[in-house]
């Protein structure tokens, strides 16, 4: 996996004209301020641009606000941009990728870093890729989800099976990549050989039951017996004909509202041509004389453009149409349910008419049941036991063989040096954080859980331990560590400065640290960055500047989920 940084982060908000810049240092950061100024805002913005949103609201946030992140990935940069969930990815400025989906953002974004751990999605027993949220978790301690004892960090975490075990083993090296992606494939092979087994003693209870419903000789079935099931099917017909109708006046009416927005958008892409040709026009004139007002003889600095609001009035009728592109992605998403219900309904429609027509020409159901008889029956049951039988015999062939190869990829040695190692790492923190020793076995997992000032520390001293296995010579992973806050259950001044300088001097050296306080300290780190305006993270000063770093980018996002043919 590679290392990554964070070099700077840019906050622009269209709505307030407000903006901020921040640049992080490669080594440690301390970031000072007082409750309200904006902390948490700050770094969950990091994560939230990367796809890793925390757990908490932002207060008094613009909800579309833009923010673009330039990382490092073992030396080359990267930009981000991110708005209401539209993420764009840049290198040398130019546009690499772009997507409105989590899940397609959280895939590109792993094969930028080379995060290829597998976690297994709630209990579908399906094998996915494990997402921004699921990288970032050992190593980003926030103020609303982490100081408490689970890990509540990143609550989109949650969807995935028990996924704290496989991220800790991962990152630690107790379990390589490929043992996370077979343990998944062999879940997935269990789910399968459950299901088979089920459907065999399902299918010999049916068989018993006929066993005891049917003589050895030939069925005989009366003529009144098969009139009452062709009653029966000519019902189940009309019934299916009856949800038909209704399935097709839905979806008419599905087609109408994806038309409307497919016109919508089409209007709303016009008018943004149309922005775009005024656009270039007026730009020509930038270097005409200064705007001299008629009545009071003023002169503007500004251009037509500024004045006449067109920048702004482009920006907005953009989000329009990415809101249309949504409206319009959710319609038709219902529109193909539809036809995909409607499908299934013709399909029994068609089945259904087949057994009638049968029925109904020469050939008698009572000749064809009287020809076959139970012989037949008990062998078609004979033929479908032994190919369920055959099917499981091989998902069990595929479940010993990914077995096997888990059993290889386990070192017990590995694992008992990896958790001594975390264990003495456990100890030296404990000590220097003046806490004493937690209950129980200690591992990797047994994450603390301690109330009172003690909590905090003994929580720190375990993440501590968590990122020494991490950027040890068997992973050698080198993450950004970001702490808010770490004044937590009102550490009296002693504690909060033996806290402040463990985090100065004790963390790996190997990795980037951000740490929130809200205090001046005399630890001292490489960068400090002082926010002191309460209530007003993003600074009105910084707007345009901001706006000339970032905007061409967000952009080119948009443009590029839009898909626009025209030029700027």
């Amino acid at each position: 996996m590679k290392n990554l940084r964070f070099e700077r982060i840019y906050l622009l908000s269209h709505r307030d004209k407000k903006a901020l810049q921040v640049n992080f240092d490669s080594k440690r950061n301390l970031i000072i301020g007082e409750n309200h100024t904006g902390k948490s805002s700050l770094v969950k913005s990091i994560f939230t641009t990367l796809g890793a949103t925390p757990k908490g609201k932002l207060e008094n946030w613009d909800p579309q606000t833009v923010t673009a992140l330039d990382f490092n990935v073992d030396g080359e940069i990267y930009r981000a941009v991110h708005q209401e969930g539209r993420r764009a990815l840049f290198s040398d400025d130019q546009l690499i990728f772009s997507a409105s989906s989590h899940a397609d953002w959280s895939e590109k974004f792993a094969e930028i870093i080379g995060f290829n751990l597998t976690v297994t999605v709630g209990k579908t027993g399906l094998g996915a890729k494990a997402d921004p949220a699921c990288l970032f978790l050992p190593f980003y301690i926030d103020q609303d989800g982490s100081w408490r004892d689970s890990w509540d960090t990143f609550p989109s975490t949650r969807r995935f099976l028990k996924p704290v075990t496989d991220i800790l083993e991962y990152f630690s090296g107790i379990k390589p990549a490929e043992y996370y992606s077979l343990k998944s494939e062999l879940y997935s092979y269990s789910k399968e050989a459950d299901g088979q087994v089920s459907e065999l003693r399902l299918l010999e209870r049916a068989q018993k039951r006929l066993n005891q419903a049917l003589p050895i000789s030939n069925v005989s079935l009366s003529e009144k017996g098969f009139e009452e099931e062709i009653k029966r099917l000519t019902y189940e017909a009309n019934l299916l004909n009856e949800s038909q109708e209704k399935l097709k006046i839905k979806l008419v009416r599905e087609a109408e509202i994806v038309s409307s927005i497919e016109q919508q958008i089409k209007v709303s892409y016009a008018s943004l041509k149309a922005y775009s040709g005024d656009k270039t026009f007026l730009a020509k004139l930038e270097g005409a004389p200064d705007l001299i007002c008629p009545t009071c003889g003023a002169e503007h600095e500004h251009s037509f453009l500024h004045y006449l609001g067109y920048a702004e009035d482009a920006r907005i009728l953009e989000e329009l149409c990415l809101s249309l592109k949504d409206d319009l992605l959710l319609a038709k998403n219902e529109q193909e349910k539809t036809l995909t219900e409607l499908s299934h309904l013709k399909e029994n429609y068609s089945r259904i008419n087949d057994i009638l027509q049968t029925k109904r020409g020469a050939l008698k159901f009572k000749e064809v049941v009287e020809s076959h008889g139970a012989n037949a029956a008990r062998q078609a049951f004979d033929s479908e036991r032994e190919s369920i039988a055959s099917e499981l015999a091989d998902t069990n062939t595929k479940i010993q063989t990914v077995s096997a190869r888990l059993k290889e990829l386990t070192d017990r040695k590995r694992t008992k040096s990896i958790q001594d190692e975390f264990r003495n790492a456990y100890a030296e923190s404990r000590t220097k954080l003046n806490v004493p020793d937690p209950t129980g076995k200690i591992t990797i997992l047994s994450r603390p859980s301690r109330s009172g000032s003690g909590g905090p520390r003994l929580l720190l001293a375990y993440y501590a331990a968590i990122w020494q296995i991490c950027s040890s010579s068997q992973s050698n992973i080198s993450i950004p560590v970001v702490i808010d806050s770490p004044n937590q259950q009102d550490q009296d001044n002693l504690n909060l400065h033996a806290v402040l300088d463990f985090i100065a001097d004790s963390l790996p050296k190997t990795m980037q640290l951000i740490v929130c306080v809200t205090q001046n300290s005399s630890t001292q780190l490489d960068q400090t960055i002082v926010l002191n305006r309460k209530y007003s993270l993003l600074d009105s000063s910084s707007y345009d500047e901001v706006e000339n770093e970032i905007g061409p980018f967000f952009r080119a996002m948009n443009k590029s989920l839009l898909n626009l043919n025209f030029a700027d």
